[in-house]
């Protein structure tokens, strides 16, 4: 019984302390070279700013009462029976 050798692949390269020492010193240099520049931005409308009395409402109940559950309800009907036939109810 004998053994064969491998074929090493010139391109891989083993690894040791130091290579790896080296690899981690070179990572964290360019971590602290590269400036973090901000590429998201978030707007908000103008009618979004003006939430306040919105959140009044829904703080005091008003939208609670059976009468504009109702008429929430009618208004969403309509909306999704027209889409459907081309009808409104």
């Amino acid at each position: 019984m004998s053994i064969e050798s491998v074929k090493i692949d010139s391109n891989v390269k083993p690894i040791d302390d130091t290579s790896t020492k080296l690899q981690t010193a070179k990572a964290g240099q360019q971590a602290e070279t590269q400036p973090v520049k901000p590429t998201d931005t978030l707007s908000i409308s103008e009618e979004v700013k003006n939430i306040s009395p919105i959140m009044a409402n829904i703080n005091s109940d008003v939208y609670n009462k059976p009468e504009v559950l109702r008429d929430v309800a009618l208004k969403l009907m309509q909306e999704l029976y027209q889409e459907d036939t081309g009808t409104r109810v």
